[in-house]
């Protein structure tokens, strides 16, 4: 029965996190409206190794050094709810989050150090290039339930925030159109239970 409790209280946490995955600007990962990096590829299908220049060193190095500093060259560490909370997880919690995993489980690479990085749960190199299938589709949380509230609960905070700076107008956007760059899908959440399943005592 607690373990029931736990992982319907850990699926709660997921559409609650999942909610707020999109106050960001205009656009979403993998669907730029500009040339991203992430498309490594030509139209006649062959590489493109400019693209490769934005990450890597010659050698293939990380232009940055390291995994988390090379992402914020170009993407903020609040990029969507919750992730400037995984950025600063210690490498000690995390380790204990994913005890238990299975074996075989997909793999979730983590910074030079133990800690999560945005390469953790989002897949950074194109899937023509590499054998890294991202998702068929996107995924947007219901308007209704969870979500719906703490989606409204955002929207109002930034609304009195506005207001309380002389600001009007819309203040808080919500993305309509999920990222296909993910490990594993949110929509059932198979991706945040590979650690928050924890909460149950199990990795999986």
């Amino acid at each position: 029965m607690r373990r029931a409790v736990e992982h319907v209280a850990a699926r709660a946490l997921v559409a609650a996190v999942a909610a707020g995955v999109a106050v960001v600007a205009s656009t979403i990962a993998g669907r730029a409206t500009v040339a991203s990096p992430h498309h490594m590829t030509k139209p006649d299908g062959s590489l493109d190794m400019q693209t490769c220049a934005t990450c890597h060193t010659p050698d293939m190095g990380l232009v940055m050094g390291s995994r988390l500093d090379t992402c914020t060259l170009c993407h903020v560490e609040a990029t969507h709810s919750g992730s400037a909370e995984h950025l600063r997880v210690t490498p000690e919690l995390v380790a204990q989050a994913m005890t238990g995993r299975p074996k075989n489980a997909v793999d979730m690479p983590l910074t030079e150090k133990g800690g999560i990085w945005c390469g953790t749960c989002h897949f950074y190199h194109d899937p023509k290039v590499l054998s890294e299938a991202w998702q068929p589709q996107g995924w947007i949380p219901p308007s209704s339930g969870v979500s719906g509230a703490v989606r409204d609960s955002l929207a109002a905070r930034w609304s009195r925030l506005a207001s309380a700076h002389g600001e009007s107008g819309t203040v808080a956007s919500f993305a309509t159109e999920g990222t296909l760059q993910l490990r594993l899908p949110v929509s059932d959440g198979s991706l945040c239970l590979q650690c928050h399943a924890a909460m149950g005592g199990s990795g999986r």
